[in-house]
């Protein structure tokens, strides 16, 4: 006998939905969440250091029973989970995201704190493993949308942002990636950057990146860092190769310039899967319309980070 249409229409209707929640769907948030208030929370890993630690916020629209993108932002060396969430602004209800924002917080070495990737970083820690754990905990408390989680991260963040685009089960996790003035450091051994082998179960992996001309810590043609103990990518060729990666011509990007009264910035687009913003007037800042914890100067809100990646992030999904 066969099925009337309407039912199996009806039937794959709810499987996606089902796909599209999270195990903390209908559960309460815990007692000492409070929507619309940033916490300070720890989770148990295996990342090679416990506690670990991170920053939540949940935002006062939050529903248990509809499920929510999820943003992963990462801090740069010597800062932390509450710098960044100043710094990126996912939390601040007035850019409209409605999902929830998490700031992880990298394990200090020597008074500092960093991330997989950094040249000083410990090489018994794997932030992987703990992106990974602590995603894996977020979905089992909050009502998440497991199609819809992103990352986003500053510096050395950013440059651990692109760790997680290379990595084989991030990317079965995570939809896009978007680091901001990044620091891909290459192998002292190689000179090459670290192996890029994402999930093969993906065509593609969406990849959005800002940087400054002017940025003097992480180089925009590659180089020498700061500290002057590691050398870093060339941001173009970081960028191409990603294009490539997904399958495009390079050379074949459009070229767009923002900022109309002084163009100071030009992106570059391939189909909306890989793009970049390069900044003429930016050092190693995070772009923003308003003085914020990197810099005094401001840009467009064309490339403004936050409202671009957020803009961005909504159009990928697993």
């Amino acid at each position: 006998m066969r099925t009337p249409t309407f039912l199996v229409s009806t039937l794959l209707s709810l499987a996606t939905l089902t796909l599209q929640q999270s195990d903390g769907c209908q559960k309460s948030i815990p007692g000492d969440i409070e929507l619309g208030k940033s916490k300070n929370l720890t989770i148990t890993s295996k990342s090679g250091h416990t506690p670990r630690k991170y920053r939540i916020h949940v935002p006062k629209s939050y529903d248990k029973a509809v499920p929510v993108p999820l943003i992963l932002s990462f801090h740069g060396r010597g800062k932390d989970m509450k710098f960044q969430e100043k710094l990126s602004q996912f939390s601040n209800a007035s850019y409209g995201f409605e999902g929830i924002a998490v700031y992880p917080e990298g394990v200090s070495s020597e008074g500092t704190k960093q991330w997989q990737g950094d040249p000083d970083s410990p090489p018994s820690i794997n932030d992987v493993t703990f992106t990974v754990e602590l995603l894996d905990e977020i979905l089992s408390t909050y009502c998440i949308d497991p199609t819809q989680i992103y990352a986003a991260g500053k510096s050395n963040g950013g440059g651990f942002t692109g760790l997680l685009a290379c990595d084989p089960t991030a990317t079965k996790r995570i939809a896009a990636f978007a680091p901001v003035s990044g620091a891909f450091y290459l192998d002292a051994d190689t000179s090459e950057l670290p192996p890029c082998k994402p999930t093969s179960t993906r065509s593609i992996i969406p990849i959005l990146e800002f940087h400054g001309l002017k940025d003097d810590t992480i180089l925009y043609e590659g180089g020498l860092n700061t500290r002057k103990n590691a050398n870093s990518t060339n941001i173009p060729k970081w960028v191409d190769a990603w294009a490539t990666r997904n399958g495009f011509d390079a050379n074949a990007n459009i070229t767009t310039s923002l900022c109309s009264k002084a163009k100071r910035v030009t992106r570059y687009s391939w189909d909306d899967t890989v793009v970049h913003y390069k900044v003429s007037n930016l050092y190693h800042d995070w772009p923003s319309t308003f003085p914020n914890g990197d810099t005094q100067l401001t840009t467009c809100e064309e490339a403004e980070a936050t409202r671009v990646i957020l803009d961005w992030f909504k159009k990928w999904k697993l």
